[in-house]
C-alpha cells in the first residue's frame, strides 16, 4: 500500500510537470540579416522572435561605428504579429552597424543579444 501511494504522487507530480513551460522569446530572423549587407538604407530593423514579447519591455539600440545611437528609439511590435519587434531608423551613411537587443517575452521571462550589418557604398 505505501508503495502504491508513493508510486501515485510520483506519477501526480510528473504529470502536472509537463504542463508547465519555461519558454524564451529567441531571435529568429533580423531585416536587415545578421552580420548581412544591404545595397541601400534601411527605413527599419525589424526582428522576428520564438514567442511575442511586450514592447513596453523591449528594446532596440542600433549603434554606428563609433558607438552612437542612430535609431529613432520608437521600439514596437507589429500589429496583427507580437513576435515582430521594429524600430525606425533615419537613412544611413554606408558603414557597419551594430544591433543590440533586449526583450522581454509574454511570458516574462528576459533575452538578449547583439549582432551586425552592413550598409554597402
Amino acid at each position: 500500500m505505501r508503495h502504491t501511494i508513493k508510486a501515485a504522487i510520483l506519477a501526480l507530480s510528473l504529470v502536472a510537470s509537463t504542463g508547465t513551460a519555461f519558454a524564451h522569446a529567441h531571435l529568429r530572423s533580423a531585416a536587415p540579416a545578421i552580420d548581412g549587407t544591404v545595397q541601400a538604407s534601411p527605413p527599419t530593423i525589424a526582428l522576428t522572435f520564438s514567442e511575442g514579447v511586450e514592447p513596453r519591455f523591449s528594446s532596440i539600440e542600433v549603434q554606428d561605428s563609433a558607438g552612437q545611437r542612430v535609431d529613432k528609439q520608437d521600439p514596437h511590435t507589429m500589429p496583427a504579429d507580437n513576435k515582430v519587434l521594429v524600430t525606425g531608423l533615419p537613412a544611413l551613411p554606408p558603414g557597419t552597424y551594430k544591433v543590440i537587443w533586449h526583450v522581454t517575452a509574454v511570458d516574462t521571462h528576459k533575452t538578449d543579444g547583439t549582432f551586425s550589418f552592413t550598409v554597402r557604398p
